[in-house]
């Protein structure tokens, strides 16, 4: 955050110029950097800002821009090829270019018009993790330029406090070491986030994980919940997340919380509650994403897995 006001300060200003002067704002992206992309979108909207992610394979068949659209790419490598290929597609409309990178001198870097870097230093392990933190915590200062109320001082220190759980955590992941399948629900913000969680838990521990809207569950997932299936619920305040959390455990589902309520109604419905200092909707995004992270690793490490080098998969993406 520091560079922000200091050493990238004139690249900040002029995204954050860029935004408040397009017409909308597209963010592109692919895996984690997409998922970092819909809580951008997420901060955006409460700014009051028009704003979308798509998926970067996918952009040329969903993306409407023209050269009032400002094309955010947010990448760990800068070298995904669908995401290069989404920028050529992007600059033949005449759209504006900025990107979020982590790696200097990247392919996206050089094909953007202004570009910061996130400054989370050279990620080793395959599945994306700092990274995704500090792609978040870059677009959070976006937004509060924009308009969006949050408080970033204290995210460090609150990201430290989720270890105080990580004793819960490590038993958690011993029960579900033997899991085939786990949900992770969430709503509004938290959305994004059982997306990602999903996405280390298949990457990282080889579970087959799914992340998805609370909402959505009775369209179709609720069919798959039975006796014992685990189901991570992201709880931070949303009435209706308990609702959906309540329509799980009432067919059988193992309730895993992970929350920054105090709610008896929680503990009672719970089987397991993780805990976290989440002052904010913001807070809680990086939070529960952490606490997720730890679930993941402590799983694999239960299944004695490569959790650097997961099989099949490269750190960066450069074929379609």
């Amino acid at each position: 955050i520091n560079s922000l006001s200091t050493t990238q300060k004139d690249r900040f200003d002029k995204i954050v110029s860029l935004i408040k002067k397009s017409h909308k704002v597209v963010f592109v992206a692919a895996g984690t950097s997409y998922h970092a992309s819909l809580l951008g979108v997420y901060f955006l909207h409460k700014a009051g800002r028009e704003a979308q992610t798509l998926i970067a394979s996918e952009f040329r068949d969903y993306a409407n821009i023209d050269e009032d659209t400002l094309v955010i790419a947010v990448t760990q490598s800068g070298e995904t090829m669908d995401l290069i290929d989404a920028l050529k597609y992007a600059r033949s409309k005449g759209a504006k270019i900025a990107s979020v990178v982590n790696v200097p001198y990247s392919t996206v870097q050089r094909m953007s018009n202004i570009s910061i870097e996130i400054l989370a230093g050279q990620e080793i392990c395959v599945a994306a993790t700092k990274s995704f933190i500090n792609q978040v915590i870059l677009l959070l200062a976006i937004a509060k330029d924009c308009g969006y109320d949050v408080d970033l001082d204290k995210l460090s220190e609150d990201i430290k406090s989720v270890f105080r759980s990580e004793g819960k955590i490590k038993e958690i992941a011993h029960s579900l070491a033997n899991s085939k399948d786990i949900y992770i629900i969430g709503r509004g913000l938290s959305y994004p986030v059982a997306r990602e969680i999903a996405l280390k838990l298949k990457e990282i521990s080889y579970v087959h994980a799914e992340g998805m809207m609370g909402g959505e569950l009775k369209h179709g997932t609720l069919a798959l919940i039975e006796e014992g299936t685990p189901v991570i619920s992201l709880i931070n305040g949303n009435t209706d997340i308990i609702s959906n959390t309540m329509e799980v455990k009432a067919r059988g589902g193992r309730i895993i919380a992970i929350t920054n309520q105090e709610n008896k109604n929680i503990e009672d419905m719970a089987d397991d509650v993780v805990t976290i200092a989440a002052e904010n909707d913001a807070s809680f995004s990086l939070l529960a994403t952490v606490a997720g992270q730890l679930l993941t690793y402590y799983i694999a490490k239960e299944k004695n897995l490569p959790i650097d080098k997961p099989r099949n998969l490269a750190k960066s993406v450069t074929v379609k």
